[in-house]
């Protein structure tokens, strides 16, 4: 059965999640200010982060800087088996000694986002721990809340170890792959100019319908909300790392023409104003 459990701490542990996947309710990139485990047990999945497309294979573990814009895509109404770990790192900050805070949040802080294929007794053990971070989850006894951090940072520091002199390199493993990583990597470049499909296609050498076509079937998402999904993520960071930046600026500086265009997406996609977004984000630093 599979249960989410949520921390007192900035923290939260979804085990083996099979909840089927409903594009109405969950599509579209995103981000986050924490850090993110993914672990893929079972199914059939893309996962995209960045301009990254990833095929997914049992015993995939992503690690994530949770700001970069990222989404599943698994094949609808298939399973999808999946375990999910976010924690902000300043939970981490604050149970370690200084000394050794850098080492156990270095996958993320230097590789950023990265996928690695666990096999054999490395596959066992990691399975293994995120089984005991479950279990441990459903008991009540004393020092709980402790004792899921001293599992977590034992989890972490295994993937750490696992993380040492990894070298970070994607191939697409398809020509497919290869396009939408294309597409997104202009995007990424030129989000802040009028993007239009002619221009896709000349860049790619493709047409249009093929590349809209190309991009939905591996992404779930259509080109043009890929485009609003990053102007607004970019604005979120924006808003995150210049406190006094005005929301008319951000908006310029996302790609946006006209602020009342930016207001309406922003609130769509985020489910609040800007400047109340703003004022929120820095209200709770």
């Amino acid at each position: 059965m599979t249960r989410i459990m949520h921390f007192n701490a900035p923290l939260e542990y979804s085990y083996r999640s099979t909840r089927i996947y409903n594009n109405g309710l969950s599509d579209g990139f995103h981000s986050h200010p924490h850090y993110e485990v993914y672990y893929f047990h079972e199914g059939e999945c893309t996962y995209i982060i960045g301009d990254r497309v990833y095929s997914l294979e049992p015993g995939d573990l992503i690690l994530m800087h949770g700001m970069t814009l990222h989404r599943a895509h698994p094949i609808p109404d298939a399973l999808y088996e999946r375990t999910t770990l976010h924690f902000d790192p300043s939970l981490i900050r604050r149970s370690l000694h200084p000394d050794r805070i850098s080492e156990l949040l270095m996958p993320f802080d230097e590789l950023r986002n990265c996928r690695i294929n666990l096999k054999g007794d490395t596959r066992s053990e990691f399975e293994a721990l995120l089984l005991n971070l479950d279990q441990l989850s459903a008991n009540s006894g004393e020092f709980r809340q402790e004792r899921l951090i001293v599992r977590l940072c034992d989890l972490l520091y295994f993937v750490a170890g696992i993380c040492r002199g990894i070298v970070v390199e994607h191939r697409p493993s398809s020509e497919k792959e290869r396009h939408v990583q294309h597409i997104m990597g202009y995007v990424d470049t030129h989000y802040m100019q009028d993007i239009g499909l002619d221009d896709l296609a000349s860049e790619l050498h493709l047409s249009k319908p093929y590349l809209a076509g190309l991009f939905k079937e591996m992404t779930g998402s259509t080109i043009f909300k890929y485009l609003y999904d990053r102007r607004i993520n970019q604005a979120k960071l924006l808003f995150q790392f210049q406190p006094e930046i005005t929301v008319t600026e951000a908006s310029r500086l996302s790609g946006f023409k006209r602020l009342s265009h930016f207001s309406r997406m922003f609130k769509q996609n985020v489910g609040c104003a800007p400047d109340l977004y703003r004022s929120r984000l820095h209200q709770t630093q």
